[in-house]
């Protein structure tokens, strides 16, 4: 069995799935949901309370299945989360002047040294963009092609240190076999996202109720990962103190649900101008990368406050791309088992994980290291 495992803001979310043979997409076996309080913007604050939650989750998924888990994968979406494009040089190392995977692993590493304050940020994942040698841009896999000098321009994915400690040792307590951790905006974007709009150039943002997180693909390659530390709960916050009323009550006018008097159009206002905001926000971090109102594909918007009202009218207005509310994807994809949009991620992980048997990991992980050994001969060979 194959568990997928997103700590969000307020709860941590995990499902449970198998791939049946003959189908391409995973089989939904069953999920799990709870509230929990130690977490802010999707940072672990209380460790003992997440890594009960995260062995109560794994517990009741095997028991409700009766099955073991096998792959355990972990989505990363609390603020600190961020990518960094940066060049890498190194010379090329056999003999014969053709590089290697051992060239381009050096590149990497040259190019890790430019993503700022790097000693404090722990790299999730690294991602070749584009790469050059001897001065040449290389269209494709650059393994093979002979030269001297190879530079490779690299998206690192980074999480804070301090955080991915933390992360970590409640994993370890839990006695979890994490196969992957993965960046929680990549993991969505599979159910999510087309290969069409991430070759013609999208960003996909999803607002939760404390963190917002955008992720831009352009030529099928992403081109940023990035948070933000709003989301729906600052939205209850501005209603509550413009109203004057509780943040219980500021919660169910915000869903339209309401009982007592209170202004329409004060809310409608209130509401407005948070997602200005937030759009001015976006911009700023689309700029980044120079896709500021140049995303042909537009923006898909997903997560828990995405369908609050005039969203698509605001986003429209500020972001000036087209714009596209997730609504009935997952259902789809899930044969009508995910309803609610905010499951994209832990659904996501699970296409991430290895389709084999206990036996074929082992297998695997043989082949692997002497493949790895086969490789770093090789490169030394004439």
């Amino acid at each position: 069995m194959i568990v997928g495992i997103d700590i969000g803001s307020t709860s941590l979310r995990a499902l449970a799935c198998v791939y049946e043979e003959g189908s391409k997409l995973p089989h939904i076996l069953g999920t799990y949901k709870k509230n929990i309080d130690g977490i802010s913007r999707g940072n672990i604050q209380d460790s003992e309370e997440v890594t009960k939650a995260i062995i109560n989750a794994l517990n009741t998924l095997e028991d409700e299945t009766g099955r073991n888990t096998l792959h355990t994968l972990i989505s990363l979406g609390g603020i600190g989360l961020s990518s960094h494009h940066a060049n890498g040089y190194a010379q090329v190392s056999r003999g014969d002047a053709s590089v290697t995977d051992l060239d381009i692993d050096n590149a990497v590493k040259d190019g890790s040294k430019g993503v700022p304050d790097i000693r404090n940020k722990s790299v999730v994942h690294t991602i070749p963009m584009k790469y050059r040698l001897d001065g040449q841009d290389v269209q494709g896999d650059v393994t093979g092609v002979r030269g001297n000098k190879l530079e490779v321009k690299t998206l690192f994915v980074t999480y804070p240190l301090k955080g991915m400690t933390t992360l970590k040792k409640c994993l370890e307590d839990a006695e979890v076999r994490v196969t992957d951790i993965v960046a929680g905006p990549i993991a969505e974007s599979i159910p999510l996202l087309t290969k069409k709009q991430k070759v013609a150039g999208v960003a996909l943002i999803n607002i939760g109720s404390q963190v917002t997180s955008i992720l831009v693909y352009e030529n099928n390659i992403p081109l940023l990962v990035s948070t933000i530390p709003a989301g729906g709960d600052d939205f209850t916050k501005d209603i509550a103190l413009g109203l004057k009323v509780t943040l219980e009550d500021a919660e169910e006018i915000k869903v339209g649900r309401g009982t007592h008097m209170y202004s329409k159009r004060r809310v409608e206002e209130i509401i407005t101008a948070r997602f200005e905001d937030l759009c001015a926000k976006i911009n700023k971090e689309l700029a980044r990368v120079s896709r500021q109102e140049l995303l042909p594909a537009g923006v898909v918007v997903c997560g828990g406050s995405s369908h609050l009202p005039h969203l698509e009218f605001v986003f429209r207005s500020e972001l000036k791309l087209p714009i596209k509310i997730i609504t009935n994807e997952l259902v789809r994809l899930s044969n009508d088992t995910l309803r609610d949009g905010a499951w994209a991620r832990t659904f996501g992980l699970t296409f991430l994980a290895p389709l084999d048997t206990e036996n074929d990991v082992l297998r695997e992980v043989l082949t692997s290291f002497f493949t790895r050994v086969k490789k770093f001969i090789h490169q030394f060979l004439p």
